[in-house]
């Protein structure tokens, strides 16, 4: 016998029986059944195994439960609820079905209004909606003219219930799907949807987060996008379109510049010459954002929204960039000017062999003093700047990527390998102080620059701790540590004074220490965005090179190590050749001077001597020279 379906298990209805309020109940032709268009709260009916087996049950026993219809003026009757009944009907050739039928009514909206709520009252009674259908369905009836608190009170429910479905259908449509299918619970749809009011990419974005990051990643529970709805979104690789956060490299070609700021975009390139390739926003481009309302987030969780806002950013900083280039080229005129006036006054008017008073002074460049240190403040400065920047961009991509990992062999190598927790302050004060988003302070100074203000050791101590603390996952609490180690191991200390910088050194030790640099390089190199790690590249690639000349070396004190095994027993048959292979081996082998190299030498000195001596006549004198 053919299966039946949860709905279809009641007993068959009596035909012609009437009950109350008008409504009967007899079978009726399916020739006159009309199925309005999108009326059903559950969708489409799909064409799937399930309806081809009710299609048998009803072929094989009838419909034992009754469609509900509402009759019409024409002999028609409009069908309420039961649409997979009559489908199923269709395929099953019958000619009648059983119908409860409502009287012929007006057609206007609050008859709809009351067809409607029967037909998301049955459907949901018998959970037959899914979240996403039954807030179409609230949706349909406040279309109808009914309030949000009209609306619970003719489905018995709650406002907040009806509310919280509403939103559903301000998500974009690919989570709506995964709402409709339960991956994604009725829970997450408020801070999905707060997500979804500043940029839709970033519902998009926190979503993944949860249902499928990056394998690298341990995934966040819907707990996390509850709590934190902006940080989770911000915890992938990359952002949507449109969506920019400060301290972050972005290429200057992405942006759509306007006349004026392609103009000052090259008389910025023309003074400085060279190219510039990449723009980031600072906290004064937030604030600007922020008074726009286009900023949203605080500290290291900001961002910046709207690809015309980001361009008109641009646009600002590069005028403004401009007219500071042009004021120090003033300056500079003015102090070559005074400089070279300075050096006519103390030398006379010149003389008739030099009348410009610069002789001795290639191309007419000035030699004072004041200009060469302040030449000299320049570079340090520029220096300073880029190191800032450097930071700030490999801080946030840091933060965000390596904060949580996948807990496999390579990372638990590095966590076994190097002193982390133990050394919490100094690692903290050699990397993650320099660029951890929140760990900066950020000024705006006269004339828009940007002042950044460092943590000393106690509190960058207190703050790595409270990191690290705030970690409750098993890939946070490795992800974390391996933030940390990164920052210490990358973070360019330029950014500050030498009198105020770590010197910390970060040591690996026990059986997979060589391997410490190659392992954090491809974490590394497997989780920062494109744009971090082209900022990384060159001292990522210097690194590796050193990387290869330690393993090089390395090689070559294993080779002098198996050479010099056992010469100690020989070391009166050594040739000359023998003896300068083996002061070689010695240099290779001893990182410092040890009791066994002064004995080894000592030996190596005496055989050296006895050959010496046997090469030298009995009467003292010097070998006569070889016949050419």
């Amino acid at each position: 016998m053919a299966t039946t379906t949860a709905a279809d298990t009641h007993e068959r209805p009596a035909i012609d029986e009437v009950p109350s309020g008008g409504v009967q109940l007899r079978h009726i032709p399916l020739s006159r059944v009309v199925v309005p268009e999108s009326f059903n709260p559950r969708g489409e009916v799909a064409e799937d195994r399930e309806l081809e087996q009710l299609a048998d049950s009803i072929r094989t026993d009838g419909c034992l439960q009754p469609i509900r219809v509402r009759a019409t003026d024409h002999g028609d009757y409009v069908l309420i609820a039961g649409e997979r009944r009559y489908r199923a009907a269709v395929k099953a050739s019958v000619m009648e079905l059983p119908a409860i039928i409502r009287p012929a009514g007006t057609g206007d909206d609050e008859e709809r209004s009351d067809l409607l709520v029967e037909a998301l009252l049955e459907n949901d009674l018998r959970r037959d909606l899914d979240p996403l259908a039954r807030a179409r369905g609230y949706q349909r009836l406040i279309d109808t003219g009914l309030t949000l608190k009209g609306v619970a009170e003719r489905l018995q429910t709650t406002q907040a219930r009806v509310r919280d479905h509403l939103r559903i259908l301000k998500l974009p449509e690919e989570l709506q799907d995964k709402v409709a299918s339960g991956e994604i619970p009725v829970r997450a749809v408020k801070p999905l949807g707060q997500l979804t009011s500043i940029h839709p990419g970033l519902a998009i974005a926190a979503a993944q987060q949860v249902l499928g990051p990056d394998d690298a990643y341990e995934p966040y529970a819907w707990a996390d996008v509850e709590r934190a709805p902006l940080e989770i979104a911000l915890a992938g690789r990359e952002l949507p379109d449109g969506v920019y956060r400060p301290h972050t490299a972005y290429p200057i070609a992405a942006f759509a510049l306007s006349e004026g700021a392609s103009k000052d975009l090259a008389g910025i390139e023309r003074m400085l010459g060279r190219p510039i390739e990449n723009i980031q926003f600072d906290a004064s481009d937030v604030a600007q954002a922020r008074a726009l309302g286009a900023a949203h987030g605080e500290n290291w969780h900001a961002v910046i929204v709207g690809n015309d806002v980001a361009a008109q950013l641009v646009a600002d900083y590069l005028a403004r960039s401009v007219k500071e280039l042009r004021k120090r080229a003033r300056e500079d005129r003015k102090l070559a000017r005074d400089t070279q006036a300075s050096a006519n006054g103390s030398s006379g008017a010149g003389t008739a062999d030099d009348p410009t008073g610069l002789a001795g002074n290639r191309n007419g460049a000035a030699t004072d003093p004041e200009e060469a240190r302040r030449a000299e403040r320049e570079a340090q400065r520029q220096e300073r700047e880029e190191a800032t920047r450097f930071n700030l961009e490999l801080g946030r991509a840091v933060f965000t990527s390596l904060s949580r990992a996948r807990v496999d062999e390579p990372v638990l190598k590095l966590l076994a390998s190097v002193e982390i927790v133990g050394e919490l302050a100094d690692i903290a004060m050699r990397g993650a102080r320099y660029g951890f988003p929140g760990w900066i302070t950020e000024t705006t100074q006269k004339g828009g620059k940007t002042k950044h203000g460092y943590l000393e050791k106690p509190q960058a101590a207190e703050r790595a701790n409270d990191y690290l603390r705030g970690a409750t996952k098993p890939g946070e609490i490795a992800g974390r540590q391996l933030a940390l180690l990164a920052m210490a191991t990358y973070a360019d200390q330029n950014a500050i004074a030498v009198s105020s910088r770590s010197w910390h050194q970060v040591k690996a030790s026990g059986p997979w220490a060589v391997e410490t640099d190659e392992l954090l390089y491809k974490l590394v190199a497997d989780n920062l965005p494109d744009g971090a790690l082209a900022l990384l590249a060159p001292m990522l690639e210097k690194r590796k090179t050193e990387q290869a000349e330690r393993s090089a070396a390395r090689k070559a004190r294993q080779e002098a190590t198996s050479r010099l095994e056992g010469i100690e027993e020989r070391i009166g048959e050594l040739t000359v050749e023998e003896l300068d292979q083996a002061e070689r081996d010695l240099d290779a082998v001893w990182a410092r001077w040890t009791p066994e190299h002064t004995r080894l030498r000592d030996d190596l000195a005496a055989r050296r001597a006895e050959l010496t001596a046997a090469d030298r006549p009995v009467d003292g004198t010097e070998p006569a020279a070889e016949e050419q």
